[in-house]
């Protein structure tokens, strides 16, 4: 009889996940809210996608990296 095959190693885990600056967050303002104000370019979020970095809100990764 043959014996069976060792398993191959799953090479997928082997990629190393990159760090990239601040954490993806979903904001909603409330109702009579001003938004979120990006402290690097001065845009303004009502609904969508922030990153959070140190406890501050920023528009982009872009602006994370430069802040």
């Amino acid at each position: 009889m043959v014996g069976k095959k060792p398993a191959k190693a799953n090479s997928g885990n082997s990629v190393k996940q990159v760090e990239r600056p601040g954490k993806p967050t979903l904001y909603i303002a409330g109702f009579k809210s001003s938004g979120n104000i990006c402290p690097k370019c001065g845009k303004q979020t009502k609904k969508g996608i922030v990153y959070e970095h140190q406890n501050i809100l920023y528009c982009s990764r872009g602006c994370v990296i430069a802040a």
